[in-house]
């Protein structure tokens, strides 16, 4: 009885971090203050501010688009080295080395980010370690450099391209059925509004913390969503901050109730990033991120939920056609699953 007590009382202070996601009006307010920062490749802080004003009257054209969003082709045979894919180019394709008959994994980055950050990067590198993959990283930096304001209304344009990638590739012999679509906050929204364009069914979307900032009142199809995919998985690292605050995926999973992360303290960007992170190691773990279906996190962490459905978070193929939320605790440092 003391136990339970006391952890009650832990989680009263821990929640006390998370934001009041009963109102949507309080998380929109919440969210736009100047506390906001992201980390740019260099691993700069830069603040995230809502109100800021476009001076350049920056447009996106089709000509635009197609310089602005970039594909880069990595594969076992060249791991380091991206080879550039270009939408309705089967030429290049064809001298590339992609193989139609490996599964293709399509990734992207978030605000201030490029093909060389972080997310890409830990991400790309971990499917090729051991397997044969397409890992297409789609690089929108061009776009995503920008003041947030610009980048967040450039993020369906970005989307269409994708989009038609993955039907050109749909049209050079690539089963969509078993492609993955994966991105990092605004990235997350891109890869969900790509695979709900896309004339092909893609498979499975994985969103990493998706951007909730100017997203909260979205509706689906201007966000990441279910029904974008067959399935959509979303984990949620930094809850009603910088990632969304609320279950919105087929399948939600909260590591650490979602919110402040091990390890990160009150760093939001830390917490926002360790989406990637953990869906990344998931890739190659041998013990897995394993989630407990549960109503909360309060009822998770005093153990009413033990006897619950158990699914895997993340991994390389991703097959849960679970629903609900789910639960996990991670380690606050890498290795961060705990089976």
């Amino acid at each position: 009885m003391k136990n339970s007590i006391a952890l009650l009382l832990l989680l009263a202070v821990t929640i006390r971090g998370f934001p009041n996601t009963s109102d949507k009006n309080d998380v929109e307010d919440d969210t736009s203050t100047q506390q906001l920062a992201v980390e740019d490749d260099d691993g700069n802080l830069v603040p995230l501010d809502l109100d800021a004003k476009d001076t350049n009257d920056t447009e996106l054209s089709s000509e635009s688009l197609n310089d602005s969003v970039l594909f880069y082709l990595y594969t076992v045979k060249n791991p380091n080295d991206f080879q550039q894919l270009w939408i309705n180019d089967s030429k290049t394709l064809s001298e590339s080395n992609f193989d139609p008959s490996k599964p293709t994994r399509i990734v992207t980055h978030g605000w201030k980010n490029s093909y060389k950050g972080e997310s890409c990067v830990l991400i790309r590198e971990a499917y090729l370690k051991h397997r044969q993959y397409n890992v297409i990283v789609v690089d929108w930096s061009k776009i995503s450099v920008n003041l947030y304001t610009v980048a967040m209304s450039g993020v369906k344009k970005v989307a269409a391209q994708v989009g038609q990638m993955i039907d050109f590739l749909a049209t050079q012999g690539v089963d969509t059925t078993t492609t993955i679509v994966i991105g990092h906050s605004l990235g997350a929204h891109v890869a969900g509004i790509a695979a709900r364009q896309a004339k092909s069914t893609v498979d499975y979307v994985v969103a990493l913390d998706p951007a909730l900032p100017l997203f909260a009142f979205a509706e689906p199809g201007d966000r990441v969503a279910k029904g974008d995919a067959n399935f959509v998985q979303v984990i949620h690292t930094n809850l009603g901050r910088l990632g969304f605050d609320r279950a919105i995926g087929d399948v939600d999973f909260f590591p650490n109730g979602g919110g402040i992360q091990p390890g990160c303290g009150v760093n939001w960007s830390c917490s926002h990033g360790r989406s990637y992170k953990y869906f990344a190691e998931s890739i190659n773990s041998n013990i897995g991120f394993v989630g407990i279906e549960c109503e909360n996190f309060i009822l998770y962490k005093l153990d009413k939920c033990r006897d619950n459905n158990k699914e895997i978070m993340g991994g390389p193929n991703p097959t849960t056609k679970a629903t609900k939320k789910y639960y996990l605790d991670t380690n606050e440092s890498s290795p961060y699953a705990k089976g």
